[in-house]
């Protein structure tokens, strides 16, 4: 009998894993190929990898992989994804993610990755992954560094790279298991004692926008004047300011982007008359300051908030100063995307439904909106069914 019809699984004694070695043909010139693979944690897993090698090798469809370390790969495949159509956000989120990969991994030989590698890779990180200080990374962030290294792997087999993704078969915590914790939110009368205690700040007027339009932090920070009209009361969201910490990323790493997070993201968001009041000041202040600064003024992006020198603000320095901000006012603690979840939330008490609330956040659908939310849609319901209960009992 040949090899290929013989080969079997076996154990490696020193590791305890299963391995295997089978022929997969001749290769142009004639000469025998063998497959080694190492590393499978149970003899079922690798007579499952030894079937599939075994049936390339007789439809002469084996791909031999190339000498790739992780390392190199995934370098070559995060500098080919702008040609993908992702936005640059995404693509810096991605290169993010398999900065944790790398430094575990990266020296290895990528067709000899095994899922017993990834899961050591995804324990490291569920123990002491965070990088900036001692301590674990959360199940929700390692969850998406598997995602990210997922679709990376994807990509290797689609272009013959690999014959399998191994990603398939790690032990990642589950998307369940990640869902992102309950929204919180302020109530009006801790919303309206933060806007009155930060009314007169620079970044006031900006936190007044976010908090009452629910607007996304990098909308915010995008907004520009061409898109806003305060005759009728009305902002148009047409781009975000998106943050890119590549190594070199010109412009300090901002981005400007006419792509929103969704397709939805792009809408008209009615604003309030105190909210206008404030943007007609903002106007005024900003062409004080412009006179100012003089020369040096250089607004080039037509921008509603900007830095002294009429720059773009960093959105990421924009939260940290909110952060501080709600810290010495002693309020509870929310992040500044929380702006967003306590505008939703006060639209809910106010008896708004689903699809208009879903169409002026830009959310993908009233769905989500109803999926994201329905606990508070539950409370308005039953104090809307107690309100109508006491208008007909009092008419009784």
């Amino acid at each position: 009998m040949s090899r290929n019809s013989t080969a079997a699984p076996r154990k490696d004694p020193k590791t305890g894993t299963w391995f295997f070695v089978v022929d997969v043909g001749a290769d142009s010139d004639g000469n025998r190929r063998q497959v080694l693979r190492r590393g499978f944690a149970t003899k079922k897993k690798a007579q499952e990898e030894l079937d599939i090698v075994r049936g390339q090798g007789r439809t002469n469809s084996y791909v031999a992989p190339a000498r790739l370390t992780v390392r190199e790969y995934l370098e070559q495949w995060v500098a080919g994804l702008p040609v993908t159509g992702l936005r640059p956000s995404t693509i810096d989120g991605y290169r993010r993610n398999m900065d944790y990969v790398i430094p575990v991994l990266g020296g290895l030989r990528l067709e000899r990755v095994t899922s017993l590698d990834l899961d050591r890779l995804y324990s490291q990180l569920l123990v002491s992954g965070r990088r900036q200080k001692p301590g674990p990374l959360s199940k929700r962030t390692v969850f998406y560094i598997h995602s990210v290294l997922h679709r990376a792997l994807s990509d290797a087999v689609k272009k013959g790279i690999l014959s399998r993704n191994v990603a398939d078969n790690a032990s990642a915590p589950s998307a369940k298991s990640t869902r992102p914790p309950e929204a919180s939110w302020w109530t009006p009368a801790e919303l309206r004692t933060f806007l009155s205690a930060t009314a007169d700040e620079p970044l006031g007027p900006l936190f007044r926008v976010a908090a009452m339009t629910g607007m996304r932090r990098g909308e915010v920070c995008g907004l520009r004047w061409s898109d806003v009209d305060l005759d009728v009361a009305r902002i148009e969201v047409r781009q975000q300011l998106n943050v890119v910490r590549s190594p070199g990323a010109p412009d300090g790493g901002l981005v400007f982007s006419a792509r929103t997070k969704t397709d939805h993201g792009r809408r008209s968001v009615d604003i309030d008359r105190a909210t206008v009041a404030v943007l007609r000041t903002q106007r005024k202040r900003q062409a004080e300051q412009r006179l100012l600064v003089g020369a040096g003024w250089s607004n080039d992006h037509d921008l509603v908030f900007t830095d002294p020198a009429g720059h773009p603000l960093d959105p990421e320095s924009v939260a940290k100063v909110f952060d501080r901000r709600v810290a010495r006012l002693g309020l509870k603690r929310l992040r500044f995307h929380d702006l967003r979840h306590t505008h939703v939330a006060h639209l809910i008490a106010a008896k708004q439904q689903p699809l208009k609330i879903a169409k002026r956040l830009g959310h993908a659908s009233a769905a989500f909106t109803q999926d994201r939310y329905g606990h508070l849609f539950e409370d308005a319901d039953s104090e809307a069914a107690a309100a109508v209960a006491a208008m007909v009992d009092e008419a009784l």
